[in-house]
């Protein structure tokens, strides 16, 4: 009786302990960079030059703002959750993306080949390995840098990448003619805003094709 009760015991010590297991949570700061083709010279100004992407347990929310538009992502990766909020001075839309609509936003369709190089470097303090990407469908090439001394949930920044390597804390993606250079200037572990995940009121539900066939009046 007292072996039983000693196990029921233990039981219940480490169900509590998980119960008690600190949420991982904080925000990155990423400084981002563009390079377009001539004929898209005219959007530079349009575009954001930095992301706050704030994480607590599976769930990321990616925040982009130039002057009076914002983008922001919200995602959990167990249950493929992909939400797109996009507000102006004039407009505030909402569009939910299941898997398939993801895929079809993804840079590379087929996903990358990745190369491991001799190279490495600290980003935000952190030590970062080089991997040479390489496009399964176009063949185009970029890269992005690896580190495994930390562990944080992919977040729409960073859910084209296979994670297994490591956290991406710098990379450079080619899509649509331009090139995408994100390099994460700071992570803070530490709680995150109370609603940071929820949705405000007064956005106008639409879907990925009514985005998609929007006229752009630039």
């Amino acid at each position: 009786m007292k072996r039983i009760f000693l196990g029921i015991l233990a039981i219940l010590v480490i169900v509590y302990s998980c119960n008690k297991k600190k949420v991982l949570q904080g925000s990155i700061t990423y400084d981002i960079q563009y390079r377009l083709p001539d004929s898209l010279g005219r959007y530079a100004l349009y575009l954001p030059k930095s992301a706050t992407v704030y994480f607590k347990g599976d769930s990321a929310v990616s925040i982009q703002q130039m002057n009076d538009e914002a983008t922001t992502v919200i995602t959990c990766k167990p249950t493929n959750f992909m939400r797109v909020l996009l507000r102006s001075s004039s407009q505030k839309f909402v569009i939910d993306y299941n898997k398939a609509d993801q895929q079809e936003e993804e840079p590379a369709k087929l996903g990358y080949a990745y190369t491991k190089n001799n190279k490495d470097t600290v980003v935000a303090g952190h030590r970062a390995i080089k991997y040479t990407l390489v496009d399964k469908a176009t063949g185009e090439q970029s890269e992005v840098w690896f580190t495994k001394e930390i562990r944080v949930i992919p977040n729409s920044l960073t859910m084209a990448f296979d994670t297994t390597y490591g956290f991406p804390l710098a990379f450079s993606v080619m899509q649509n003619g331009m090139l995408t250079k994100t390099t994460v200037k700071n992570i803070r572990f530490e709680p995150v805003p109370d609603g940071i995940f929820s949705t405000p009121a007064g956005y106008q539900k639409i879907t990925p094709k009514q985005l998609r066939d929007m006229p752009v009046d630039r």
